[in-house]
Parts: C-alpha cells; sequence; structure tokens
C-alpha cells in the first residue's frame, strides 16, 4: 500500500511537469509553436539584450587603457550578436526550460536595476562607482588640455609661509572618500583655478591609491606650477612607469618630469626624462603633438647647453618639420660652437 501510495505521488509530480503551466502553454515538455510560439524565445532574446544594454551603459571602453579597451569593445559586440542564436535556439527548447531562462532574465534585469540605485547601494555598503566612470574622461580631458606651465598663483607655497605650505599640503579630507571621488573633487578644483584646495584631495587620493598616475600627474601639475620642483618631480617619475605606451598622458608625464628636473639644474635626468618621451610615437590629437614638439624643443636646449650639438640639431630639426615656428632654435643650435670634446675629469 505504501509503494502504492509513492508512486502515484511521483506519477501526478510527473502529470504536473508535462500538464502545468499558465495562459497558452499547459504542457512544459512541448516546444514553442503556433501563433503563440514567438513570445519565449523574443522574451528570451529580449532580456538577454536588455541585459547587455543595463550592464554596459556608462561605461566608456574606448577610455579603458591598452588591449583592455579593445577587448572589453568587442566582448559586447559578441554578446549583442549572440542575441540573434539565442531567439532562434529558443524554438528548439522545452517551454519548461523557457520559464526558467525568461524568469532568470527579468531576475537580472530587476537586480542590474536596483544596483544602480544609488539608495539601494548605500543600504547594502556598496561604493558610489559614478566618481570612478566619470574620472577617466574627465581626468584625460582636463589634463591635456591644461598645459604645463609657470603661472603666476593667488597662493604661493613658499618657504616664507611654511604654515600656509603645511596647511594645504596636509589639508583634511574625508576619510570616508574613495580615491576617485577625492580626484573629481580635486579636478573640479584644477578647472577652476584653485589649486590650493586641489593639493590636499590628489595627495589624499594618492595615499589611498598609488596607482591612480593620473592623480600623479595632476599633482605634478600643480605642484610645478606653485614652483615646488622637486615634489613636483617625483610625482611625474612615479607616474611614467604606470602610464601604458600608448596612453598620450605619457608624453605629459615624460615632458613634466623633463622639465621638472631642468628648473632644478639636473640636466642628466631632465634628458633622460626628455629622451624617453622623443622615443615615444608621435600623438595623434593636436594638443599631444604640442606637447611632444615641445618636448623636444626642451631636451634641445638642454643638449646645446651641455654641448651636444649634433644630437640637439636632431631633435629640434624634427619640432621644426611639425612647426616651423621652431626654426629659430634651429638658428641658435648653428649660431653655438661644435660640440665639446669629452674631457677627462680631474
Amino acid at each position: 500500500m505504501y509503494k502504492f501510495f509513492r508512486f502515484n505521488l511521483l506519477f501526478s509530480f510527473f502529470l504536473t511537469i508535462i500538464q502545468g503551466g499558465i495562459l497558452w502553454f499547459h504542457n512544459l515538455t512541448e516546444f514553442p509553436h503556433g501563433s503563440s510560439g514567438l513570445v519565449f524565445p523574443t522574451l528570451v532574446a529580449g532580456l538577454h539584450y536588455l541585459n547587455i544594454q543595463i550592464a554596459f551603459h556608462g561605461t566608456h571602453t574606448k577610455h579603458y587603457p591598452g588591449i583592455f579597451g579593445v577587448l572589453a569593445k568587442y566582448y559586447r559586440v559578441y554578446l549583442e550578436i549572440l542575441t540573434i542564436p539565442l531567439f532562434l535556439i529558443g524554438y528548439v527548447i522545452p517551454q519548461g526550460s523557457l520559464v526558467y531562462w525568461t524568469t532568470n532574465g527579468l531576475i537580472t534585469v530587476a537586480q542590474q536595476l536596483s544596483l544602480k540605485n544609488d539608495a539601494v547601494k548605500k543600504v547594502l555598503g556598496l561604493p558610489d562607482t559614478r566618481a570612478h566612470q566619470k574620472f577617466p574622461r574627465v581626468g584625460h580631458k582636463m589634463m591635456q588640455e591644461r598645459p604645463l606651465e609657470d603661472a603666476h598663483m593667488h597662493t604661493n607655497l613658499t618657504s616664507t609661509n611654511n604654515e600656509t605650505a603645511n596647511h594645504i599640503m596636509e589639508g583634511k579630507a574625508s576619510a570616508s572618500s574613495s580615491p576617485e571621488e577625492l580626484l573629481e573633487q580635486a579636478l573640479q578644483h584644477l578647472e577652476t583655478g584653485n589649486q590650493d584646495q586641489a593639493i590636499p584631495l590628489i595627495r589624499t587620493a594618492i595615499e589611498k591609491d598609488s596607482s591612480l598616475y593620473v592623480a600623479l600627474i595632476g599633482m605634478g601639475q600643480t605642484l610645478f606650477s606653485n614652483r615646488l620642483f622637486p615634489e613636483a618631480t617625483v610625482c611625474f617619475e612615479h607616474a611614467i612607469p604606470k602610464i601604458e605606451e600608448q596612453d598620450p598622458l605619457l608624453v605629459l608625464a615624460c615632458y613634466g618630469a623633463g622639465l621638472s628636473r631642468m628648473r632644478q639644474g639636473d640636466s642628466k635626468m631632465a634628458i633622460e626624462n626628455l629622451q624617453r618621451l622623443a622615443e615615444l610615437k608621435e600623438p595623434e590629437k593636436p594638443i599631444n603633438k604640442k606637447c611632444y614638439y615641445q618636448g623636444l624643443v626642451a631636451l634641445g636646449s638642454i643638449l646645446i647647453n651641455e654641448g651636444r650639438k649634433s644630437e640637439a640639431v636632431k631633435f629640434v630639426q624634427r619640432a621644426v618639420a611639425y612647426d616651423p615656428n621652431c626654426e629659430i632654435y634651429l638658428k641658435e643650435c648653428d649660431d653655438t660652437t661644435e660640440d665639446k670634446p669629452k674631457s677627462a675629469e680631474h
């Protein structure tokens, strides 16, 4: 009797699977067919495509460095193309599996939308990623558009006011803020010319995450403008090994490091940094090209002062090919004496 009861229970469960369902589908083992057969394949494919768009929304793959940007771009294309095979596969999968697949897709959409909501993320204790997504775009644009120059500052950080300098350099920043949030605030200050407010924010961001090379470059630019050349050198030279070869910010980092060394009278290291710049591929954007060729002219100038005329001429000639106005520097090279012989040091 017990065995018969168990058999009936299993049989009724099996019938439930076969004859279950709602609306137009009452047999979960059947394949989609008829006029309503389009519903599940369309839902499965549509939800897959919708999940891709939500996942990649706000993600600018072109700003990813090197091979990662290329892989991210083609991975998204691959996932989008996969929508078509999923639609076709939906016709050869039992309706029971399609019900599960559709439910899973709907839950994933709801989950992604919830995790993009600030209130939900705050309740779950998740970090705010908006600053991280925004920073590379703002940072690259600001760093490339803001030239490296000896501008007169509203507040000079000199030894005559050590108390002010220490306050600025060791300014208080929110301990709960992420490095990306600190950098976003610092960049806003830099864009409005409030460099004294940007310095402590950038410094704190670097202390929290030294891999943020854009922060190092921003800090270097700010320190250079404040004529704190040794500190600027540290920032630029720490940033250089962290930057991908094809990243245009590498040009700015090498240029800044070279000029900072030159202002300290360290010709040897200035030449080393600017020669690193000269070995890079010529940038495509005009603003980056200008910085690149300014670096070549600076390198030529240092080499002339070191008595290395023949080397200097090569770099200045490259700059003249880009900007004929640089020809005045070439004439200066011609007016100088020939290379100084390397005499033995006593």
